[in-house]
């Protein structure tokens, strides 16, 4: 019979989960003891109370553990269990380490139909609270010796009661009428904070009514009351309270007087089985929420416990799964192995197998089991399961396989080295180009971790950490990655440079390795390292040009202002004749500088347009201006068209389609010795919109042979040498206007018969619509009679000399100061100004400036860019931060060459505008008279 109930009280453990919650949460040390008073199972914290592991425990004699006396009093207690009561004690026990420790116990029969099977032992370790206790007797025997001649036992109590003792009134408000000082401890009021409110002010809203109703029922009753509930405490939170209380009756009338109660803080007790009752819920919920089909059997392979899913796995209710043996759902073909995992679990022994079951509806699943031992005693009492549908994974893998002999002929096909890393760093596939670049044999090379022995060093021979290494950090994180240029080491020790990608290999969700691909690019990169060499040595070619061009465009603007004065003054007929020649061939090799410097802009891809809204007509007005004396001279007529159906105004780069009309006019005008040059703009032919113009360029002159016309628009390219030698020229000239014209994203194209003449035809793609006007455009009168006067009385006015009239010299009070670092191009402009009637002073760099403007006010300043010291650029900047308002003057930049990037650069330092060298006196003047009104006026305020 004992052994039935041994039996029986092992199998009640393993399938009681509630039990193993105690064991695995419950701080305090449970021992199971069958009706022999044997150890069948003790929980973790056994261990931690005596010292024993669990094993070791079990197998102790109750005198290694026990006094005489406590051996007596646990057999007692141990006896009254056993008939079904419930009983707690105090017993002193040895540790392990010898210590003696005092514990209080409590038995508790655990009861079955047939009876007690077995008792619980639930053991806590009270020596701390016993050596407190003691302290506290001898502390409290001291105080009620000195207080019993003044009070008596009841107040010696209730003062020095760890618990809340109280008296409340017998009606609905249950107010205090006393209350120990230990509810300053307990809910932070003094007593005297409570006496006279109602107790239920402080009770927790959702718990007064039960409150109400527990009390309202005790009223009938003379027996004690216990209640649970939540308590205010003075600081706003909430605390648990247990009340054992009783109604108190009058002698005298039998009437209700008070109310009698002691309180205490369970706070810790309720948070102890909040988290027991969450810890049972949690395995509940892991057994029957588990995504898996989760079931226990018992030896003979019947179902005992089983989870939703399983039902909806097989298709049987939990009503049919119950009670029926696994091997009626097994497929006849899997039984057998079955079978064997089975007989492997009921040993002992976890197994892990996949096998086929046939569901309700007769439908079979490939499913993937474990089965784990049930061990109770050291015995196995049951088998766990769990079980997941695979079916899919199955057919997947089928289908890979089946798909696997055509990806290995794309991966030997693609030229690109390719290999798969696994989650452990393990190669897993690896095609024939990566074999061959690594010079490893693929067999070798697969299910070995070769990672470190390719890929050790960076491109600049430095370590690679593993946690830097990309491919790496890919396999950890999933993210792809891509590196332009790292190093791969083949099997015999040499490197090679590599581009590679690494992208993730994730199945079902999960990261499961990674796979690279990658090139190598140990040619391309030496490909690339010769380009990067050419484009440094034409970038150093164009700088140089740059350089040279300036240095020589200096002392030439020299040389052309200087022959400008001379031809000035009063020559002899064959003085006159050799400076004329002087200032053409000056002019001729600074056409030729500017073309150079332009060229090596665009070689150098530094040459930038700049759109803006330009009115057309004035801007090819100004171009054939140009060429007004020159054609004078030859006797030719030189004229220009515009269609009605062209926009006035366009939004495009202004001063490069000013360049590009200014090259193709003088172009024409230097191989035409008779007839007329003729400059044509209209819509493009066969387009609709305005926006596409053609511009046609057409002369009388000398003609291309047809052989011939490939080459015009080569650079340093001539028709002919003979050509060459007449006419001069760099060959540049139509170079440049087709780079302009295509950046502008236009065409250019010729059309010439010899001896008759060539038509020059280019295509711009100028957008008239939507572009607001600049301001000084806003104010335009639209009288283009004005702007367009006849070619001929501009001719007349331009070739007028440009002399001040006494009254002119008379007026010119202003200061003006020249700061220009070259003694020819200075000793020119001086004289220039001089002739103009003003008497200027001279600096030769950016500090003589300062030190001029420190001594003298001066009204303007004509401000070479490229002085040495200090550049005319931070001179400007300087001058606006030192000198207030009153005393700034206007700051005019002088350059060798003009440009968008050197007149936004003179605009954000502070100048008002820039001039190009050479100088023309004319262009002089015209500055002076345009400021002559504003620098009249500020010498005019000076001199009040």
């Amino acid at each position: 019979m004992a052994y039935d109930k041994s039996r029986l009280l092992k199998q009640l453990i393993s399938e009681d989960s509630t039990y193993k919650l105690l064991y695995e949460n419950l701080p305090d040390a449970i021992c199971i003891i069958d009706v022999n008073g044997k150890y069948v199972e003790v929980n973790p914290a056994t261990e931690k109370l005596t010292g024993y592991p669990a094993t070791h425990f079990m197998q102790l004699s109750l005198d290694q553990l026990f006094c005489e006396k406590g051996q007596q009093k646990k057999e007692e207690y141990f006896r009254k269990a056993l008939r079904g009561e419930t009983g707690s004690f105090e017993i002193a026990f040895r540790r392990k380490d010898g210590e003696i420790r005092d514990a209080y116990s409590t038995y508790i029969p655990i009861i079955h139909d047939t009876g007690v099977v077995g008792v619980f032992s639930i053991t806590k370790d009270i020596t701390a609270e016993k050596i407190n206790q003691a302290r506290g007797i001898t502390e409290r025997n001291r105080i009620e010796e000195a207080l019993r001649e003044s009070e008596g036992q009841y107040r010696l109590i209730s003062e020095y009661s760890m618990d809340l003792i109280s008296r409340h009134s017998a009606d609905e408000s249950n107010r205090y009428i006393y209350v120990s000082p230990s509810s300053t401890t307990l809910l932070g009021y003094d007593p005297e904070e409570l006496i006279g409110t109602s107790a239920y002010d402080y009770v927790h809203p959702e718990d007064v009514q039960m409150v109400k109703e527990r009390m309202k029922i005790q009223m009938n009753s003379r027996s004690v009351y216990t209640i649970t509930y939540r308590v205010r405490h003075k600081n706003g939170s909430y605390i648990w309270f247990e009340s054992t209380g009783r109604y108190r009756y009058l002698a005298y009338s039998g009437e209700i007087g008070e109310i009698i109660s002691i309180s205490r803080d369970v706070t810790e007790r309720k948070e102890s089985e909040r988290r027991l009752q969450e810890s049972q819920q949690r395995y509940r919920s892991l057994f029957e929420y588990s995504p898996s089909s989760v079931y226990s059997m018992d030896l003979d392979g019947k179902y005992t416990s089983l989870n939703s899913n399983l039902e909806a796995l097989m298709g049987y209710s939990g009503e049919e799964l119950l009670g029926m043996n696994f091997q009626q759902i097994i497929d006849r073909e899997d039984l057998a192995h079955t079978l064997h995992h089975f007989e492997q679990a009921r040993e002992g022994i976890p197994q892990n197998y996949e096998t086929t079951v046939t569901r309700k509806d007769g439908s079979r699943l490939e499913i993937a089991v474990t089965n784990v031992p049930i061990i109770v005693d050291k015995q196995v009492v049951g088998v766990y399961g769990i079980a997941s549908d695979i079916t899919e994974r199955t057919r997947y893998v089928e289908q890979i396989e089946k798909l696997s002999y055509l990806h290995s002929l794309i991966l030997g096909s693609v030229s690109e080295g390719i290999y798969g890393l696994d989650e452990n760093g393990k190669t897993v596939f690896i095609n024939q180009a990566a074999s061959d670049m690594l010079g490893y044999d693929m067999e070798e090379f697969i299910g070995q971790s070769n990672h470190l022995l390719i890929h050790h060093t960076k491109s600049d021979g430095a370590a690679y950490p593993l946690e830097e290494c990309p491919i790496i950090q890919t396999m950890r994180d999933g993210t792809p990655r891509i590196v332009k240029e790292d190093v791969f080491w083949r099997r015999d020790g040499s490197s090679f440079l590599v581009e590679y990608r690494v992208n993730p290999m994730i199945e079902r969700g999960q990261l499961i390795g990674a796979v690279v691909v990658f090139n190598d690019i140990t040619g391309e990169r030496e490909i690339l390292r010769a380009k990067e060499s050419a484009e440094r040595a034409t970038q150093a070619k164009s700088e140089f040009l740059a350089m040279m061009s300036h240095e020589i465009r200096t002392p030439m603007n020299g040389v052309i202002s200087m022959t400008d004065l001379l031809m000035d003054t009063n020559l002899s007929e064959d003085q006159r004749y050799y400076a004329e020649i002087i200032s053409s061939s000056s002019r001729a090799l600074l056409s030729i500088l500017n073309d150079v410097l332009d060229f090596s802009k665009i070689e150098a891809g530094k040459m930038a347009l700049e759109y803006e809204t330009f009115h057309l007509e004035s801007c090819v007005a100004s171009a054939v201006d140009l060429f007004l004396p020159e054609a004078d001279k030859k006797g030719l007529e030189i004229s220009y068209f515009i269609a009605p159906d062209v926009p006035d105004y366009l939004y495009s780069d202004p001063s490069r389609v000013r360049q590009i009309l200014v090259n193709l006019i003088g172009n024409a005008l230097k191989f035409t010795d008779r007839g007329q040059v003729s400059v044509r703009i209209q819509r493009a032919p066969g387009y609709g919109s305005a926006d596409l113009l053609e511009f046609s360029i057409t002369d009388t002159g000398i003609g291309i042979p047809a052989d011939k016309l490939h080459r015009l628009f080569q650079s340093f390219s001539q028709v002919h040498p003979i050509m060459n030698r007449k006419y001069g020229g760099t060959g540049l000239g139509l170079a440049i206007c087709k780079k302009i014209v295509e950046m502008l994203g236009g065409h250019i194209s010729v059309e010439s018969i010899e001896g008759e003449g060539s038509v020059f035809r280019f295509t711009l793609v100028c957008d008239s619509s939507n572009k607001e006007l600049p301001e000084s455009l806003q104010n335009e009168t639209g009288n283009l009679e004005e702007i367009a006067v006849s070619r001929e009385a501009a001719g007349s006015l331009l070739l007028e000399p440009l002399e001040s009239s006494e009254e002119d010299l008379q007026n010119r009070g202003l200061s003006v100061l020249i700061a220009e670092d070259h003694p020819v191009n200075c000793q020119a402009f001086v004289q220039m100004l001089e002739k103009l009637g003003y008497q200027p002073d001279v600096a030769h760099n950016g500090m003589e400036v300062i030190e001029a403007l420190i001594g003298r006010k001066y009204d303007l300043i004509f401000m070479d860019i490229e002085m040495p010291v200090m550049d005319g650029i931070k001179t400007a900047r300087l001058i606006r931060q030192l000198l207030p308002l009153d005393r700034l003057p206007v700051i005019i930049g002088v350059s060798s060459c003009g440009g968008v990037e050197n007149r936004e650069r003179c605009m954000a330092s502070g100048m008002e505008t820039i001039i190009t060298k050479p100088l023309k006196q004319r262009d002089i003047r015209q500055l002076l008279d345009t400021w002559g009104a504003e620098l009249l006026s500020r010498e005019g305020s000076r001199k009040h």
